[in-house]
């Protein structure tokens, strides 16, 4: 368990934070589950990642935690560490989390005594006082074989403390190592320089166990004064070695790599190769100047941590030896060739690339594009498109020519490709940059299915949910093949919207890719289920539960849970109608949320999903919605919704169809979610409800996206009042706003008479349209009606 103490630290050094409010576990694991599927993670990089995973274990205890403990072997027979890791960390989550310390705690004591042997036992003895709050006396183990030895040093090392060692060198010559490591442990508390050498002094009088144990605890506390106690070791032979290979690489300094270089020629070569690579510190210029006089093994040797290290400074050696005659060092110094090169080799790389055969010129092309690597792309590129003119085999510097995802790269392989260069395909293939999606699309509709898919990779990291999901459209036919289908799929599934579950809906028949679409209309359900139609949504849902209950897999009844919970949260959209006191006064629906049939105009940008007008239109006449009828005096009600921040919108009133309504209607009413920050410079006539460009709205704080408001708009003559959650936010005329002047007197384009100076020519309308003015997605309507008071009957002002 020689790891034990560095994975104790690594684990106190992630749980720096309990992150609060992790959710439950709901896919109902068993205990031995729960520890596999943590063991198949660690160790864990990220901070959340560590503590879910801690916590899975923590809630599982005290049987997660016995499962543990059951796999821990003797050290000689087994390689713990996953294991120790994953115990450290659980204990420490428990420690920081006190709901979960009792059941942790319980499973350690119930294993402590099946332990495989001695050191594995105290290991689990000493968590238990760890998790105990460092208690010594532990009541529970006195009669445990090997308990109280430990019990006992640790008392008399906590009540020595800095003056412990004396204590610890006698520790140090115990035959039990866990003993050893105990007493080590605790005098990292107090290892100076000082302490370390009193240890030290005593270093010739240990076993040849205990002295590795020293010189790894040496390691530990880069204890730099040690460093000819070292040394010496390294030169001794047997016995020590590795360890004290292993301690000088920690210890880092030049002495040390020398005595490291130096160990290149003995049997510890693997050793003292694993401790330069390692070495925290600059081994350069010694590596380079050993490398001008190294011979055989040791010039392999340096060969191969030149290039790992990538020691530029060893470039010229490099070069020099890739013409040697002993062809094993040719051959390494070509292998090394990309880890040393710098941008001053460039040229010269180009040359050898373009003139080389088999598999010299692959290592050569490697080596070439490492050498521009420091280099901005636009130098690169402007190196390659120089290189390639000389070149006779122009192909050999494509793959360097897209790594460097410049647009005129992207040109230049497009170019080539449709020259006929397949490799010049392929390097395209390889681009990020989104300007090579055109042609890789027009590879795709010439059946080339690697082109396919990295134009599906290109367009997931460019486009946003809306487009990528047209283009996934526009791409689908392209696929043929089942892996083909599955990459565009499993796309859908990430970019949820309405569109993208229709669109893998069609595909739940499909044997070869319907689990793949299961899953994609689940995940898409999950995220906006109500924005889907709902007979297409719950068709859908039905049909993709009935294929994972078919798939039968280990996860697949979670997902079936997962889309009878979704089907539940879900309900048929209201058909609205009237109110009584509506009926009476002599309003009439214009939208019940069943069809647009009052409506004339772009209704694929304004489509009635789940009884609901959802807005995808966009700015410009074509994307407008008018009322089928015109109307002089009226009262309008509706409600509104904002699905995403910054949304955009409008009312028109008495405008002619297929013209600007702010200045050609009588006027638009402005429907905008002026709270996001991208409004932040708004001029008063645009905050939502204002006549826009001419009368300001009192400025109203909207209600969070996803909930629904009410508004009114009522016009007569020349009157319009607009009323928001009942709330009157305009009430004015608009011939007396801009003083009887809707267009300037001169005849100019700027009117000194409107708020926002410019003409708004239809604003004296006696009657027109009704519009909803499209700028965008995340718009909905409903309830929408109308009372018409040039019928005969008044509405209530």
């Amino acid at each position: 368990m020689r790891k034990f103490y560095s994975i104790i630290l690594s684990a106190l050094l992630l749980m720096t934070v309990a992150l609060p409010g992790i959710a439950q576990d709901e896919r109902q694991r068993k205990p031995e589950t729960i520890v596999q599927d943590v063991l198949a993670q660690v160790p864990v990089q990220k901070q959340a990642d560590y503590n879910r995973e801690m916590e899975d274990l923590a809630k599982g205890a005290p049987a997660t935690v016995e499962i543990l403990c059951k796999m821990l072997k003797p050290v000689e027979k087994a390689v713990n560490n996953k294991v120790e890791y994953a115990i450290s960390g659980v204990v420490n989550y428990a420690c920081a989390n006190n709901k979960y310390k009792a059941a942790v705690r319980q499973g350690l004591e119930a294993s402590v005594a099946s332990a495989p042997d001695a050191a594995t036992k105290q290991f689990l003895q000493e968590y238990v006082r760890f998790i105990k709050d460092g208690r010594a006396e532990i009541p529970a183990y006195k009669n445990h074989a090997g308990a109280e030895p430990y019990a006992k040093l640790w008392d008399e090392l906590k009540a020595a403390g800095a003056n412990c060692a004396p204590i610890v060198i006698k520790a140090l010559k115990s035959d039990d190592r866990a003993l050893r490591m105990q007493a080590l442990k605790f005098a990292n508390n107090y290892a100076d320089a000082a302490f370390v050498g009193q240890v030290a002094q005593k270093y010739n009088s240990l076993s040849t166990e205990a002295k590795n144990d020293v010189l790894g605890w040496i390691g530990d506390n880069k204890t730099i004064t040690q460093l000819d106690l070292v040394i010496k070791e390294i030169q001794k032979g047997k016995g020590t070695n590795a360890m004290a290979i292993e301690t000088a690489g920690r210890l880092g300094t030049a002495t040390s790599v020398d005595a490291l270089i130096a160990a290149l020629s003995t049997d510890y070569k693997a050793e003292a190769t694993a401790a330069l690579l390692a070495f925290n510190g600059n081994i350069n210029e010694r590596v380079t100047t050993a490398l001008k006089t190294a011979t055989g093994d040791l010039q392999l040797a340096l060969l191969d941590i030149a290039n790992t290290r990538r020691i530029k400074s060893a470039s010229p050696q490099v070069f020099e030896l890739i013409n040697s005659s002993d062809a094993t060092v040719a051959a390494a110094a070509l292998k090394a060739l990309p880890g040393v090169v710098t941008k001053d080799n460039a040229t010269q790389l180009a040359g050898m690339m373009d003139k080389a055969s088999g598999e010299k010129a692959a290592i050569y092309q490697q080596a070439f594009t490492a050498s521009i690597k420091g280099m901005n792309a636009e130098e690169q590129y402007k190196v390659i498109s120089s290189e390639i003119q000389k070149a006779s085999n122009k192909a050999r510097f494509y793959p360097a020519l897209a790594a460097t995802n410049t647009d005129q790269s992207v040109a230049d392989l497009q170019a080539a490709w449709q020259g006929g260069s397949t490799e010049a395909l392929a390097a395209l293939q390889k681009s990020s940059n989104y300007k090579a999606a055109a042609p890789l699309l027009a590879a795709a509709q010439k059946g080339d299915e690697t082109s396919l898919k990295t134009y599906i990779k290109l367009i997931n990291a460019n486009e946003g949910v809306t487009k990528r999901v047209r283009l996934l459209d526009q791409a689908l036919p392209f696929a043929k093949s089942a892996d083909a289908k599955k990459v565009i799929i499993n796309s859908l599934g990430n970019a949820a919207n309405r569109y993208s579950f229709d669109l893998a809906a069609k595909y739940l028949d499909d044997k070869e890719v319907n689990y793949q679409a299961a899953a994609a209309c689940k995940n898409i359900a999950s995220k906006c289920k109500g924005d889907i139609d709902y007979k297409k949504l719950t068709a859908g849902l039905n049909k993709a539960s009935e294929i994972y209950k078919a798939h039968g897999g280990a996860d697949d009844g979670y997902a079936v849970d997962e889309i009878k919970k979704i089907l539940a949260e879900v309900k048929p959209g209201e058909i609205y109608k009237l109110t009584d006191e509506e009926k009476k006064e002599g309003f009439e629906i214009l939208f019940d949320g069943t069809n647009l049939d009052k409506w004339t105009g772009d209704k694929k940008g304004y489509q009635v999903i789940n009884n609901e007008i959802v807005v995808s239109a966009q700015y410009g006449s074509s994307g407008n919605l008018y009322s089928a009828e015109e109307y002089k005096d009226f009262v309008l009600r509706f409600d509104f919704c904002f699905t995403r921040p910054g949304v955009n919108n409008g009312i028109g009133i008495r405008t002619p169809m297929g013209v600007d309504a702010a200045y050609h209607g009588m006027c638009e009413s402005q429907i905008l979610d002026h709270d996001d920050p991208i409004y932040g410079g708004l001029a008063p006539y645009q905050v939502h409800g204002s006549v826009y460009g001419v009368i300001p709205a009192k400025r109203i704080k909207h209600k969070p996206l996803g909930q629904w408001s009410t508004e009114e708009i009522r016009v007569k003559g020349d009157h319009i009042t607009v009323t928001v959650n009942g709330e009157v936010i305009v009430d004015g005329n608009v011939r007396e706003a801009c003083k009887g002047h809707n267009v300037a007197p001169d005849g100019g384009n700027s009117n000194p008479y409107t708020a926002d100076h410019r003409n708004h020519p239809g604003m004296f309308n006696k009657q027109g349209h009704i519009g909803f003015l499209g700028h965008g997605e995340g718009m909905k309507y409903r309830n929408v009606r109308i009372l018409d008071m040039s019928k005969g009957k008044k509405g209530k002002k």
